[in-house]
């Protein structure tokens, strides 16, 4: 956005820094569909939500609700033996920055074919709308003839359509992909206010997962993301998992910080938490991010063996 004196949108953003025009996810292995609509039913059929707050301890700080199903057309009774295999996935979200809400809704497609027994290539289309809001009955100008506030007091909504594209190419243990978020878009409203809150993005990402035994596993996870507005930033986890039912692991955002996260997974269903830790101090005190997610899995993407892990 650009700069402004607003006293409350300041704050937040001097906390949330340079994640300002970013939706964060740091489960983001668990909503694939969402990174990368080639990704769409990567997973098998499966609903997920998660529920995110940053910096807690101040009014009006950051927090997004999320809800996501991928459904296979397979799962659903299409022909197992065709060969290209289709999926759809639908996700909304609510984000709360600052004095601006964003209401979001993504539709995603994924057709997948077979390159060898165990190799898959994936090509999605996506298709993006989100709603922004700003409140300004309680935003306090430091400067009450800012041009910025007095475009903002005529109008303080924005609405967004977006195209997104992806590729992948995916196994049972290994998934890497491209994507282009908002490759093209169509706004309307306070364009100017909201100028860069919406910038092409791009995204390198993939994972890989390895079962030592029945009872121990390591799942890595990694994530490039480019754009005009915050440039390059890359993130990598790392997951210790046990019995493929409990895992615990930590990870580091490039700017941000370092994050640990835990979880379980009763039969399909799985809960997780993760726990960031920003670099940057704000008063002395380390700010940082809670993250909890919860998914239910009704199908699985692959056949699994004894060894076999489930969990990314």
């Amino acid at each position: 956005m650009k700069k402004y004196s607003l006293l409350i949108l300041i704050i937040t953003t001097a906390f949330v820094g340079k994640a300002q025009n970013r939706i964060t996810i740091a489960n983001f292995p668990q909503f694939k569909q969402y990174l990368n609509p080639a990704l769409t039913g990567n997973d098998g059929s499966s609903v997920q939500a998660f529920y995110r707050n940053q910096i807690t301890t101040f009014d009006k700080a950051p927090q997004t609700f999320f809800l996501s199903g991928d459904v296979r057309l397979v799962d659903l009774g299409a022909s197992a033996d065709s060969k290209v295999q289709h999926s759809i996935g639908l996700a909304a979200l609510k984000d709360d920055y600052g004095n601006t809400k964003n209401i979001g809704v993504n539709l995603s497609y994924s057709a997948s074919a077979a390159i060898t027994s165990t190799l898959n290539l994936k090509a999605g289309l996506g298709i993006s709308y989100d709603n922004l809001k700003t409140d300004i009955s309680d935003l306090l100008p430091g400067d009450p003839n800012d041009p910025a506030f007095d475009a903002l007091k005529r109008n303080n909504k924005l609405t967004k359509y977006g195209l997104n594209l992806g590729v992948g190419l995916s196994s049972e243990n290994f998934y890497v992909g491209y994507s282009a978020s908002d490759l093209v878009k169509s706004e309307s409203g306070n364009t100017s206010y909201y100028e860069d809150y919406y910038a092409l993005r791009h995204s390198i990402h993939g994972g890989y997962r390895y079962a030592f035994s029945d009872k121990f596993g390591l799942v890595a996870n990694a994530n490039y993301l480019y754009d005009n507005v915050r440039k390059g930033i890359a993130e990598g986890h790392l997951k210790t998992v046990f019995l493929n039912t409990f895992w615990i692991g930590g990870g580091y955002r490039q700017d941000i910080g370092t994050l640990l996260n835990a979880g379980v997974r009763i039969k399909k269903l799985a809960l997780g938490y993760t726990r960031e830790l920003h670099s940057e101090k704000i008063n002395n005190k380390r700010m940082g991010a809670n993250e909890v997610y919860i998914s239910y899995r009704f199908t699985d993407a692959f056949a699994k063996g004894q060894k076999a892990l489930s969990i990314w």
